[in-house]
């Protein structure tokens, strides 16, 4: 079952409500996309436009956000016309490859973990090559292929807002199926497994270097104050991971 978006995207939009995407998911993606000034960025798999906003207003000088869905970039334009920040939404397939595109930056949330197979993870990563220029540089995030590896898997994030169900063992596109609990109800979006020897392989293959994959970092907020123990599963066992390079 591949998620349909354009049957889930305001629900979806919804899902961006829960602490983790602000505290642990936009602050490191931020922190490790770092300084934007002047630079020209494509956020692709953008849905309704959430990141791609935060790019525009940490100074990029050009934002383009693209997706499958129609419905998603609907949202996205409707967000546009409501607060204006003078992005371009397209309805593009990630892995579109027809045309060249000379953007600094190409960041992709949540894109490859939809990768049925080795090259269909490889079509994707050719697909966010062909967006940015020689020596432009790659940010993406993926749900961590470490779920399986350890002892009790997936660990429990119930209290998170999120939970999911993993096939007893892993094997390349193994379906992982994440619900998402909101205030009235609930929505399930599948991904699928790849370890990360092929994510490393398919992205050298679409000609990036300098590959590194990174841990989350957690956001400090002052109006909370004391928060206990509470991120600690969380941080222990993330739930994501993040990937960067450059292209040759």
């Amino acid at each position: 079952m591949t998620t349909d978006y354009n049957q889930i995207a305001n629900q979806y939009k919804k899902a961006k409500e829960h602490p983790w995407r602000t505290r642990t998911e936009l602050y490191s993606m931020m922190n490790l996309i770092g300084d934007l000034s002047g630079k020209s960025v494509v956020d692709v798999a953008c849905g309704e436009g959430w990141l791609t906003r935060e790019l525009r207003k940490a100074g990029a000088s050009e934002v383009v956000g693209v997706d499958i869905s129609e419905e998603m970039i609907k949202l996205a334009r409707w967000q546009e016309a409501r607060e204006p920040l003078g992005i371009e939404y397209r309805v593009e397939d990630a892995r579109a490859t027809e045309s060249a595109q000379q953007f600094d930056i190409s960041v992709s949330n949540w894109l490859l973990v939809y990768a049925h197979d080795r090259e269909e993870l490889g079509a994707m990563c050719c697909g966010l090559a062909n967006r940015i220029k020689p020596g432009g540089r790659f940010v993406t995030l993926i749900t961590n292929p470490a779920l399986y590896t350890w002892q009790s898997h997936p660990p429990d994030y119930r209290k998170y807002g999120i939970e999911a169900r993993l096939p007893e063992s892993a094997y390349e596109g193994a379906p992982v199926a994440l619900t998402v609990h909101l205030e009235d109800q609930s929505i399930v979006i599948e991904n699928y497994y790849m370890p990360i020897e092929a994510h490393e392989l398919a992205l050298r293959d679409a000609g990036f270097r300098d590959i590194v994959f990174h841990n989350m970092t957690l956001a400090p907020d002052p109006q909370v104050g004391d928060e206990g123990d509470y991120w600690d599963h969380w941080m222990q066992y993330p739930f994501f991971i993040m990937i960067d390079g450059i292209k040759a």
